[in-house]
C-alpha cells in the first residue's frame, strides 16, 4: 500500500511539471510603461513652454496622450511617439494677473496595450507684457480725455495723438501713468476764427512694444463775435509758464464805419505780459504787416501799417490786480469797412501758474479802447465785456 502511494505522488509531480507555468500563481498582468514628466519652470500665460515625457520598462510601439487640464491652448491626442517625447504648449492663465493651478494627466500605451500614467498639478504664472488698452475716449471741446490701462505692473503708459491739418494740441505726447490712468489734450484751431475739424489718431504705448490705437474726430467751432462787440481770444486755453500763447483780438461786425483802430487796452491779471516783437496785424501767421483779417475787407487795401515799436506798447498796472496793455493799428490807405474779423494778434507770457482772464478797459484818463472812420469820427465799442457764448476768454497756466 505504501508503494502505491509513492507511485501516485510521483505521477502528480510529473503532470504538474508538464503544465504552462504562466497560468499558475497569483501575479497580475505585466506592468505598463513607467512614465516621467519633466515640467518646465517659469511658465507664464500666453507664452510657449516645452514639456518632456520619458518612459521605460515596456515594449514599442507607443502612443501618448496628454490632457493638460485647461492650462494650455490644446491637448495632445493619441499620438505615436518615442521616448523622450517633447511638446511645445502655449500656456493659459485664466486669471491673467495671478498664478493659476491646473492638473495634467499623461498616458503612454505600449505595443501590448499596457498603459502607464503620470498626473500632477502645475502652476502657470500671470500674463507677461500684455498689450495696453484704450478703455475710453471722451471729447468735449476743446479737451480730449483718453483713459488707458495695462495688466502688467510697472509698465509706463504714454499716450500720443496726431494733429490733423488745421488743428493743434497743447502737446502730442503725455504720460498717463502706470497700470491705468488718463491723459488729457487741449485742442485749438490754427485759424481760431474759422475753427476746424479732423480725425486724430490716438495711440497708447507701454514702452515694451505693446500698443493700442483708435481715432477721434476733433472739432473746434468757428468763433462768432456779436455785432458791435470786441473780443480777446486765446489760441489755447491751457499753457505752462514756459509757453507763449497767441492772443487774437477780434471784432464783430461794426455798428459804425471802421478804418482806424485808435486803441485797444487789453487787460489781464498781473503776471500776464506782452512778448516783445510779436504784434501782428490781422489774423495770426504771415508777415507782421500782411493785409488780412478786417483790413483785407477794405475796398482799397491799405498799402502799409504804422506799427508802433515795442517800446510804444505800454503795460500799466491798474485796479483789481490787473495789467493793461495798450495797442493801436493805423493803416496807410484803405476805406471804411463794416464787416468784422481779426484786428491784430500778439504773444502773451505768464510769470506764474493760475487762471488769466482777458478783457478790455474802455476809459482811464483818456480813451483806451475805441476806433474811428475815415472822417476821424471816434466811436466806442458796443460791448467789451469779452464774455460771449462759446468764445474762450481765459488761459489756465500750470
Amino acid at each position: 500500500m505504501k508503494k502505491l502511494f509513492v507511485l501516485v505522488a510521483a505521477l502528480v509531480l510529473i503532470l504538474a511539471a508538464s503544465c504552462d507555468t504562466k497560468n499558475i500563481g497569483t501575479g497580475g498582468p505585466l506592468m505598463g510603461p513607467q512614465v516621467t514628466v519633466t515640467v518646465p519652470t517659469g511658465m507664464f500665460g500666453a507664452q510657449d513652454a516645452t514639456w518632456t515625457v520619458t518612459w521605460t520598462d515596456s515594449t514599442a510601439p507607443y502612443a501618448i496622450t496628454m490632457n493638460m487640464g485647461g492650462g494650455t491652448t490644446a491637448n495632445v491626442p493619441a499620438t505615436t511617439a518615442t521616448s523622450p517625447f517633447t511638446q511645445v504648449f502655449t500656456m493659459v492663465n485664466a486669471s491673467q494677473t495671478d498664478d493659476a493651478t491646473y492638473t495634467y494627466t499623461v498616458t503612454v500605451t505600449d505595443g501590448n496595450g499596457n498603459a502607464g500614467t503620470a498626473t500632477a498639478t502645475y502652476t502657470v504664472g500671470p500674463l507677461q507684457n500684455q498689450d495696453p488698452t484704450i478703455d475710453s475716449v471722451t471729447y468735449t471741446a476743446p479737451t480730449l480725455t483718453v483713459n488707458v490701462s495695462d495688466p502688467d505692473a510697472g509698465d509706463t503708459l504714454t499716450v500720443t495723438v496726431t494733429e490733423p491739418t488745421g488743428l493743434a494740441a497743447d502737446t502730442t505726447s503725455r504720460v498717463a501713468s502706470q497700470v491705468s490712468g488718463s491723459a488729457a489734450f487741449t485742442w485749438s484751431a490754427t485759424d481760431i476764427i474759422a475753427g476746424g475739424s479732423g480725425d486724430t489718431t490716438i495711440t497708447v504705448d507701454d514702452g515694451n512694444g505693446g500698443t493700442d490705437s483708435t481715432s477721434q474726430t476733433i472739432a473746434i467751432a468757428a468763433i462768432v463775435i456779436p455785432a458791435g462787440a470786441l473780443a480777446a481770444v486765446p489760441a489755447t486755453t491751457a499753457a505752462t509758464t514756459a509757453d507763449t500763447v497767441t492772443i487774437v483780438v477780434i471784432a464783430g461786425d461794426f455798428s459804425n464805419n471802421f478804418q482806424y483802430m485808435n486803441g485797444a487796452g487789453v487787460t489781464v491779471e498781473s503776471g500776464g505780459a506782452y512778448v516783445d516783437g510779436t504784434l501782428n496785424v490781422g489774423a495770426p501767421g504771415g508777415e507782421q504787416k500782411f493785409v488780412d483779417g478786417v483790413w483785407a475787407g477794405m475796398s482799397s487795401a491799405p498799402n502799409s501799417f504804422l506799427l508802433p515799436d515795442d517800446f510804444m506798447i505800454q503795460e500799466n498796472a491798474i485796479d483789481g490786480g490787473l495789467v493793461r496793455i495798450d495797442f493801436n493799428v493805423t493803416p496807410i490807405g484803405g476805406a471804411n469797412v463794416t464787416s468784422g474779423g481779426a484786428l491784430f494778434n500778439f504773444g502773451m507770457s505768464f510769470g506764474a501758474a493760475g487762471t488769466y482772464t482777458l478783457g478790455f478797459e474802455e476809459f482811464r484818463d483818456v480813451k483806451r479802447t475805441y476806433f474811428s472812420d475815415t472822417d476821424s469820427t471816434e466811436y466806442y465799442w458796443d460791448d467789451i465785456t469779452n464774455n460771449y457764448t462759446d468764445v474762450p476768454n481765459s488761459i489756465t497756466v500750470t
